[in-house]
């Protein structure tokens, strides 16, 4: 049996963790969910316009890394990589699964996201996964600590969750007599 880890342990570091990112830290992101019930896909099971959710707002761990920039005979292009740490009890108490496809705005840049894991365990166990929880040998050791998210930024006209581009003129406020 081990000296740490058990399910009081993890309590600890859960409410630490919760201490820290909701109160200290305080990034705050918002989350599009994509619709696919909503969303038409083509013969190649593509879609060429995505619906989105409302945003939820969900603090996490942020790190952008830096513009690196592109030129060909078209142009210059810009792209960059992020990365989104959320922590798993947040995400199951608000009801939230994130998934390759979703957006996240952050930094007035929107972030398509690539990739999810989440293999950050307390005491390096999985509770779901532990043969020895699993089996009823053990009590409840470690905890399933966070959910990191893999993203790039895209453009703000691809996801149509912003009006970028329009073509009615929209009503002065100075009246037309003066």
């Amino acid at each position: 049996m081990a000296l740490f880890g058990s399910a009081r342990d993890a309590s600890l570091v859960r409410s630490v963790n919760r201490e820290l990112i909701n109160n200290f830290v305080d990034t705050e992101i918002a989350f599009y969910k994509l619709s696919l019930d909503d969303t038409k896909a083509n013969m190649y099971d593509e879609a060429d316009n995505k619906i989105y959710y409302s945003p939820m707002r969900i603090n996490c761990l942020a790190l952008k890394e830096e513009k690196s920039y592109i030129g060909d005979d078209t142009g210059y292009d810009s792209t960059r990589a992020g990365e989104f740490n959320f922590l798993r009890d947040d995400l199951k108490e608000k009801n939230i699964i994130i998934e390759e496809g979703d957006v996240i705005e952050y930094d007035n840049e929107y972030y398509e996201i690539d990739g999810v894991g989440s293999s950050q365990y307390w005491t390096g166990r999985n509770p779901s996964t532990d043969i020895g929880f699993t089996e009823g040998d053990r009590d409840e050791f470690g905890l399933s600590v966070a959910v990191r998210v893999t993203a790039h930024v895209t453009r703000r006209n691809r996801l149509n969750i912003q009006e970028v581009r329009s073509g009615i003129n929209k009503p002065s406020i100075i009246p037309r007599n003066l």
